[in-house]
């Protein structure tokens, strides 16, 4: 009987431990495998911040060689060959490691950016990939030129419900004040955003902040969820070759900084009815890291 007891005791151990090993083991895979997708994600989102960088070296290079190109009157310049650039913008000590988000930068462009053209042109008698750079017409005025960060979800339900913690926010690198030189070109930077909110009817009061070195606008909406779908509408779009990104701005400072907005209920409509912003097709394909 004694000798039974103590087998039981022993067994019953055993199943406890045993329990308690693989309890211990699938917590452990588990948080290794958060731990993993949370690199990963982070890697991602590191890997998207590069390309995009990437992206507008490109494209400031490109403008300011059509600009300096214009200047001298020669048209037959006013292209880049794609290897020119990309020696440019990759060190040779550093090329191998960048090569992958170079190769993510020019897939954008193609998909994404309506201003640049590639084309093949012969160059001392070597044949070239170049990038042709096509300045927007005065007549089209500033366009949204894509989306950078997936699928746009500003029409996929009515129902849909978007947080905001507030009605007011503030949209960054919505222009550059060092290069505006347009008469009443804040104008045009209130109408692209009424009429890339223009499903909404939510906009009562906007400002452009044309001393602003990060080409800041701040707009308020009539509610906070007016509020949540004019950001899903403009946080993360290509606008005249930058990307905007948006923030919640607190309503009582806002209120502070400018007053008549606490009154303000009627909605804001485009100077006209052409939509002009909205006048270029754009892809709404996300980037695709490789």
């Amino acid at each position: 009987a004694s000798m039974s007891f103590y087998c039981r005791l022993r067994r019953s151990l055993s199943t406890v431990l045993y329990g308690i090993f693989v309890l211990v083991t699938v917590i452990s895979a588990i948080l290794l495998l958060s731990l993993y997708i949370k690199y990963r994600l982070k890697q991602r989102e590191s890997e998207q911040k590069e390309v995009y960088a990437m992206v507008e070296k490109i494209i400031d290079i490109l403008q300011n060689h059509y600009e300096q190109t214009k200047a001298g009157e020669s048209s037959e310049q006013q292209y880049l060959a794609v290897q020119h650039v990309r020696d440019q913008l990759l060190p040779p000590s550093k090329r191998h490691k960048l090569q992958p988000i170079w190769d993510a930068a020019v897939k954008f462009i193609a998909a994404n950016e309506s201003r640049i053209r590639l084309e093949t042109r012969l160059i001392h008698d070597e044949e070239f990939e170049v990038w042709h750079w096509f300045q927007p017409s005065l007549h089209n005025g500033k366009i949204w030129q894509g989306q950078a960060f997936g699928e746009n979800r500003e029409n996929k339900g009515s129902n849909q419900v978007i947080y905001s913690p507030t009605p007011c926010l503030k949209i960054r690198n919505m222009f550059d004040s060092n290069v505006e030189n347009e008469d009443n070109w804040e104008n045009s930077v209130t109408d692209a955003i009424l009429e890339k909110c223009k499903n909404m009817d939510s906009i009562v009061h906007i400002y452009v902040d044309v001393e602003s070195r990060e080409g800041c606008v701040y707009l308020k909406c009539s509610s906070c969820e007016a509020a949540g779908k004019a950001r899903l509408a403009l946080h993360g779009w290509w606008f005249d070759g930058r990307l905007v990104t948006v923030k919640h701005l607190k309503t009582d400072h806002y209120h502070k900084r400018w007053p008549e907005a606490r009154d303000a209920t009627k909605p804001l409509k485009p100077s006209t009815d052409q939509m002009r912003s909205l006048s270029q097709p754009y892809y709404r394909s996300s980037l695709e890291m490789t």
